[in-house]
């Protein structure tokens, strides 16, 4: 009997590259992410944690802080540090009584730096049911900038529009965008110091020249993907 030749000789080449985007995507299947909408605006605020090693960061931190502290504590997690989105009150109200009970560094875009001390700048002044001010030095993060969590790597990406610093937080196929884009929606532009031309170019430069497959995690309401907008988003039509 002749012996059988596999139709691919080239095939056993391959293999070393297949194991290792076989082991890249069992670490990264330990991420999980969960989401607590919260306060009046039911803003989101984003726990990724790892199964195994349980260390976990935080993205935004409205306030009432009580349901992702619970979770967080509840299930012994090793919280690394926050990444704030943009300035604006309802994304940083919850933080003076999160940083008391973990007082992790965290990250934001020196250009929305004023808001934190200015609570007319972050709207608490007008619209919040108390004043905001954050005192708190945050490490800043711009374009292209990396954040490391365990053995991966996150992407800073400046998306501004919505606010002069709103920054999105890319992590595999997961985009944590703030309030650039929503589901079939866009963020608002009728505030200070926001530009909807520039957002307008964020999204379009940004986010929709990402992986079709990317899952965006919006700063309210429910998640969605690239494709999705890319083919319904009205703002683009």
């Amino acid at each position: 009997m002749a012996r059988f030749k596999h139709p691919f000789p080239l095939y056993k080449k391959f293999l070393p590259l297949f194991a290792i985007i076989i082991r890249m995507r069992k670490k990264f299947e330990k991420l999980q992410v969960k989401v607590f909408s919260t306060g009046e605006l039911e803003t989101n605020a984003y726990l990724v944690f790892n199964e195994q090693t349980k260390e976990a960061f935080l993205v935004d931190c409205p306030a009432p802080i009580d349901a992702y502290q619970d979770f967080i504590l509840k299930n012994n997690l090793d919280l690394k540090f926050l990444i704030l989105t943009h300035g604006h009150y309802d994304h940083i109200d919850g933080t003076e009584n999160f940083f008391k009970k973990f007082p992790v560094l965290f990250y934001l875009n020196k250009k929305d730096l004023p808001m934190l001390l200015n609570p007319l700048k972050n709207g608490s002044l007008v619209f919040g049911p108390s004043v905001v001010l954050i005192k708190q030095q945050p490490i800043f993060c711009g374009d292209n900038d990396k954040i490391s969590f365990g053995k991966n790597k996150l992407q800073i990406i400046e998306t501004p529009g919505h606010t002069p610093g709103s920054i999105s937080v890319k992590l595999g196929n997961w985009l944590f965008s703030g309030d650039v884009i929503f589901y079939h929606s866009v963020g608002r532009t009728d505030f200070p110091f926001s530009d909807t031309e520039q957002l307008r170019q964020s999204i379009k430069r940004k986010i929709f020249t990402l992986e079709p497959q990317t899952i965006i995690y919006p700063g309210h309401g429910r998640e969605t993907s690239v494709a999705e907008e890319v083919k319904n988003n009205l703002f683009f039509r």
